[in-house]
């Protein structure tokens, strides 16, 4: 079937559809009341109402494909999930929306603890309406955040220095313990530091019930949802209770909580007398293909919360259409809903909109734009605000922009490049006298890293001989022929390689340039001693004294390189120091050898203990403990031990 032809056959319903290109590719996700009128509309030639990206997108479609749902709400979450699964290039983004972390409480665990994650797994993730199969985020009787078989999630973050200071009022406050460990009540240990510095209210140690640590729990979740006059409330009735029983150092401890309290929560600011109010306030502004969005987060009357949000690929788009992409693919993803949505502009498809939201929160969300009073005012205060962060924004850009220029043409002209090395590769060989050798492929786009193109590579082409030539050697020819190989992780080219080294180390490189066809590509050594750059053809260092900035971004390159090569080595030698002959026994793995070494120990009690004793271990059985038994006097023999 043809792309007019699936025009033409479209239905008059709902529902959501993407567009392809000629490779595939998604290029744009939307929505609409009627799927015929909207593609009929997309694809008119009298259409002259189009932006110019429309045009632009128009030109490249070369599929379609759409989904006819039940009703509009459907058809608007249906497009949250598929611009979430597809990222579009023509939909309005939230730049890095991937990188917001979240805050995860352990319930599933006897002695809960927070946890943090860089995504919401998909079982946390909100699923409304018929498209995916009903299923309410939150609890509509108790309005509290969503609750799933593997523990509760708070959050997105949008400062990882505020989160961890949540994590960590939590076990200063209430005494949520802080470590990993798996506790065992039959087998407790002795107390640790948190415990003694009253970090942590001991559940390992025994010196809590699960009883008194659910309540721990329960004011670690208060205290993450806000509210905090609860906490409060709390503290003070402890305190004046140990005080009047004359336990001055309990009633003390119990002060200094309310001031920690206190200090955690000074920024939020009472903006209401009504200590029921549930909203965001959220205002956006744009400039060019950036957009910012201020959100306000109030909750029991105060202001606890501030985010700036940035927005990419909205191409002069209309504010409204900006703030209709960011409320679809934060809420999305969104751990909490609150009653109220407060707006800057009027969105398209707001009572779609407000029906989602509601099931999302499993009761009624309201989204509407004062036009008055204090509300308005704080829409007012959430615009200024978002468009004093996007002025900042931009101009931060364009002088990081001008001084990148700057460097990269500084280090053209002390190299003798035709053009501006935009991408930039260094390589670095890691290793101890031949053994364990590791080289790293660092990589700097526009004078910034771009770490996730860092490549490291195990080098094997000389175990146990100290030749770095021939491990640069190694890893350069790795590089290049995973790139002709067309892997999407070793592309693109780089403009210029920098390896680690002298003349020695960039002849290799140009060996290996030469040999895979690309001479073309430059390449310079940088020795380490006196900080030299070698360019081919001289055969002294080229002088850099007049090329200061040039000569500082490749000298930070190479640090880097250094940096990342000496991590992957030192791992590989922590886990080499890790190993332990359990990891040679046949039939021992990870699980036995874990539970092999917390019941004896060491490797030696388990060589002395009778068969009955390995045996009971659990996960093992007597065939396995004999096999394990025999195996270890063997070693033990041939090493004479």
């Amino acid at each position: 079937m043809t792309l007019r032809e699936k025009i033409n056959a479209a239905p008059d319903r709902p529902g959501s559809y993407m567009f392809r290109d000629a490779d595939g590719a998604v290029l744009y996700v939307g929505k609409t009341i009627s799927l015929r009128k909207r593609l009929h509309d997309w694809f008119a030639p009298s259409n002259r109402s189009r932006s110019a990206w429309g045009d632009i997108m128009i030109d490249r479609v070369a599929d379609l494909e759409y989904t006819v749902v039940d009703s509009e709400v459907e058809a608007l979450v249906l497009e949250w999930n598929l611009i979430r699964e597809h990222e579009p290039q023509f939909n309005v983004r939230l730049a890095d929306d991937k990188s917001y972390p979240y805050l995860k409480l352990t319930t599933e665990e006897p002695y809960p603890r927070l946890v943090l994650l860089r995504e919401l797994p998909k079982s946390a993730r909100p699923i409304v309406g018929a498209v995916r199969g009903p299923r309410s985020f939150q609890d509509p009787k108790k309005r509290e955040l969503h609750r799933v078989s593997s523990g509760r999630y708070f959050g997105p973050y949008t400062s990882t220095k505020a989160m961890r200071r949540m994590m960590r009022m939590a076990s200063e406050l209430f005494g949520l313990r802080p470590c990993k460990h798996r506790i065992d009540p039959t087998r407790p240990p002795p107390p640790c530091l948190d415990r003694h510095i009253n970090r942590c209210a001991g559940p390992c140690a025994g010196k809590v019930t699960p009883e008194e640590y659910g309540e721990v729990v329960r004011q670690v979740e208060l205290f993450l949802e806000g509210k905090t006059d609860e906490i409060r409330a709390r503290l003070e009735r402890e305190m004046h209770a140990a005080s009047e029983a004359l336990n001055f150092e309990r009633a003390a401890r119990f002060r200094d909580k309310l001031i920690a309290l206190d200090s955690a929560t000074e920024t939020q600011k009472a903006i209401a007398d009504d200590a029921a109010r549930d909203e965001d306030v959220i205002a956006t502004h744009v400039a060019g293909d950036r957009a910012i969005v201020q959100r306000l987060c109030i909750r029991r009357g105060k202001l606890i919360d501030q985010e700036q949000h940035v927005l990419t690929h909205a191409m002069d788009r209309p504010p409204e259409e900006v703030l209709a992409a960011f409320l679809s693919q934060y809420y999305a993803s969104a751990t909490y809903v609150p009653r109220d949505v407060l707006l800057s502009h009027e969105v398209p498809e707001m009572p779609a909109l407000a029906a989602a939201l509601s099931e999302l929160r499993g009761s009624k969300v309201s989204v509407l734009v004062p036009q008055r009073g204090e509300r308005r005012q704080l829409v007012d205060l959430a615009q200024r605000n978002a468009q004093s962060c996007l002025e900042s924004l931009l101009s931060t850009e364009a002088e990081q922009a001008r001084i990148a220029s700057e460097t990269l043409r500084d280090l053209a002209e002390a190299l003798g490049l035709d053009r501006l090395p935009a991408r930039i590769e260094c390589f670095d060989i890691s290793n101890l006298q031949g053994h364990m050798a590791t080289g790293s492929m660092v990589v700097m786009q526009d004078t910034e890293p771009a770490k996730s193109a860092y490549r490291r590579f195990r080098v094997r082409c000389s175990e146990g001989e100290p030749n770095d030539y021939a491990m640069m050697r190694e890893v350069l020819l790795r590089r290049l022929t995973a790139a002709a190989e067309g892997k999407p992780k070793f592309l693109p080219l780089p403009d210029l390689i920098v390896v680690d080294g002298g003349k020695g180390q960039l002849n290799v490189a140009l060996q290996v340039l030469a040999e895979t066809g690309h001479e073309s590509i430059p390449a310079i050594g940088l020795a380490k001693e006196q900080e030299d750059v070698y360019a081919p053809g001289r055969s002294e260092p080229l002088p850099m004294d007049t090329h200061l900035r040039a000569r500082y971004l490749l000298q930070r390159l190479r640090d880097e390189a250094h940096r990342f090569a000496i991590g992957h080595h030192r791992d590989l030698r922590s886990k080499q120091a890790r190993r332990s002959i359990l990891d040679e026994a046949p039939g021992i793995g990870p699980t036995r050898k874990r539970e092999l070494l917390r019941a004896f120990r060491s490797v030696r009690a388990i060589r002395e203990a009778p068969v009955e004793a390995i045996a009971a271990i659990r996960g093992m059985s007597r065939p396995s403990a004999e096999a394990l038994k025999e195996y270890l006097e063997d070693a033990a023999n041939e090493r004479g031990l």
